[in-house]
């Protein structure tokens, strides 16, 4: 179940319009109650997530509220309407039901489905079978986003993960720099390797981690589309297989990039996308190694997920880059 967060007097009187305008426009019954389920860490003053509870089915209130100058709702509300047809006669995959969008545009709403994400089950589940299959599921639901359009070739730039490597490095305790220097000069001769290899570049969901899939019955959605665009598919299957370091291993489970071989094999059984693996497994070493300095930097104040999270992370690099 998702938590409940408090509303301020002031968010709660902006839900309370937002909710008058929905049920005048969509609902021939009244609201039962509303809850706030997520606020964003980074906009956490303009974006949000508040379910909608009536007799007899439940909708997500997606806010931005300076979406009426980005459009960034709007965009997301036509794409995911497309999607929806998209999508339509698919026996496995769909995404949510857009419903409304806000006539000023600072609010829409979708469906809610109370069912749980591929991250509670990846983080939470006991059942590494059951683990599998979710990792099964988001490889087919992907392999069906990525054919909406016909893909091209594009030259594999890793600028922005060097770039960012060499970057965070300075920016981290000495100790912490010492123990990864080496990881990190890796990365960078084998980038400069890789740099200008053909890969393949579809539209992509741009943020496609587990929260951002919900595990139905029989059918797997996905969400949160204001980050998609065309780039190269690797990106989005980093997104989503980097969650595997929360599953317990051993080392003669884990393949060259990191991921429990298994899982990353699940994955692949639906999705048949031809991408380039060197390039794939390239970027999820550099992702593990970004993200585990990210943890480490002097300006950052780590959360208890978060330390759990840089433990886990500087177990893998140590079997990837021993």
């Amino acid at each position: 179940m998702a938590e409940i967060l408090p509303l301020s007097d002031e968010e709660d009187a902006c839900v309370k319009t937002y909710i008058r305008e929905f049920s005048d426009q969509c609902l021939q019954g009244p609201m039962t109650g509303y809850d706030c389920i997520y606020r964003s860490h980074a906009f956490a003053d303009t974006r949000s997530v508040v379910v909608l509870h009536t007799s007899s089915q439940a909708f997500a209130l997606k806010i931005d509220t300076t979406s009426p100058s980005t459009e960034r709702l709007k965009n997301e509300f036509e794409l995911l309407s497309a999607l929806h047809q998209h999508f339509d006669g698919n026996e496995t995959s769909r995404v949510v039901r857009p419903v409304y969008l806000s006539q000023g545009g600072e609010f829409l709403v979708t469906e809610y489905i109370d069912r749980p994400t591929a991250v509670d089950l990846i983080y939470n589940s006991a059942d590494d079978n059951q683990v599998a299959q979710v990792y099964r599921r988001a490889g087919s639901w992907l392999n069906d986003l990525h054919a909406r359009h016909p893909p091209t070739r594009y030259a594999f730039k890793p600028r922005w993960m060097t770039d960012s490597l060499s970057e965070l490095i300075q920016a981290v305790p000495r100790d912490i720099a010492n123990q990864s220097r080496a990881m990190v000069d890796e990365m960078l001769a084998e980038g400069a390797r890789l740099k200008g290899t053909e890969d393949l570049r579809v539209f992509s969901h741009g943020d496609f981690h587990g929260q951002n899939l919900i595990v139905g019955q029989g059918k797997t959605i996905g969400l949160d589309f204001t980050e998609a665009r065309d780039k190269l598919a690797v990106y989005d299957i980093v997104d989503f297989l980097k969650a595997d370091i929360f599953r317990e291993t051993v080392a003669s489970e884990v393949d060259r990039s990191g991921i429990l071989r298994r899982n990353k094999e699940m994955f692949f059984r639906l999705y048949r996308h031809p991408i380039n693996h060197e390039i794939l497994d390239y970027c999820i070493r550099g992702r593990l190694l970004k993200d585990w300095l990210f943890l480490h930097q002097i300006t950052h104040t780590c959360s208890a997920f978060e330390r759990d999270r840089r433990s886990r992370l500087w177990a893998r690099l140590n079997l990837i880059f021993d």
